[in-house]
């Protein structure tokens, strides 16, 4: 399986140019100063942002082509974006149910994605109960229960407390190994992109300045802000 996109976005004085090509199982890591492109290169990928050129492949097969759920694009937020008004059960449940999966079998999959997540505990909680931790714990395990071929993170560590900052990248490392699928992280944080993705992709004013391991990158910095990013 390969994602193959062309990102092009034109929104005066900002434009965005970018080749995209992750591999099955591949992590890739879109980092750069703020405003440089990562989020809406993302909303492009999810097909969340109108495009001003390009494409978005999935096996070579256009992705917006398809109904909006059927793309199977999972995405994890930098806000969780949870359903107030559901249990944390029925909003890891919500992802199975619009599979066609029946009440009691999307909860009987929320339930071991919970379990999975260490919060088999909260099932019956609202999301207004959670820590902000565990509230993205829910947002995993909601989106991976859906069944996504892609999967997609927006700085997913962000607004998580120092403490509970190492536990949960250690469960994104966990579940990123375990994902058969392309997955895209973006992210501006060095240890982060240096412990989940494969391959770190530097976007610098709309465009890739660098590309290769963050070992790599650490090793040859192209630009000021490379270097900045894998010295910090």
């Amino acid at each position: 399986m390969m994602l193959d996109a062309h990102l092009v976005a034109a929104y005066p004085p900002f434009s965005l140019d970018v080749r995209l090509r992750v591999a099955a199982g591949e992590v890739v890591a879109l980092a750069g100063p703020s405003g440089a492109g990562k989020t809406t290169a993302l909303r492009l990928v999810a097909g969340l942002a109108a495009p001003a050129g390009g494409y978005v492949l999935l096996d070579g097969a256009p992705l917006y082509a398809r109904p909006p759920g059927r793309r199977s694009v999972g995405m994890v937020l930098r806000d969780p974006l949870l359903f107030s008004h559901l249990s944390v059960l029925d909003n890891v449940a919500f992802g199975p149910r619009c599979r066609g999966a029946g009440t009691g079998e999307a909860r009987r999959a929320a339930t071991a994605w919970l379990h999975d997540v260490g919060l088999g505990a909260l099932a019956r909680a609202r999301p207004g109960e959670l820590s902000r931790e565990q509230a993205q714990r829910v947002a995993l395990a909601r989106s991976l229960a859906a069944g996504p071929r892609v999967l997609l993170l927006d700085e997913p560590l962000a607004g998580v407390a120092d403490p509970a900052r190492p536990e949960l990248r250690d469960l994104l490392r966990r579940h990123l190994s375990c994902f058969a699928g392309p997955c895209v992280l973006v992210t501006h944080d060095p240890a982060e992109a240096a412990a989940l993705a494969d391959r770190l992709v530097v976007v610098e004013n709309g465009a890739i300045v660098q590309d290769g391991t963050p070992e790599e990158v650490a090793r040859h910095p192209r630009t000021r802000y490379a270097a900045r990013l894998t010295t910090s």
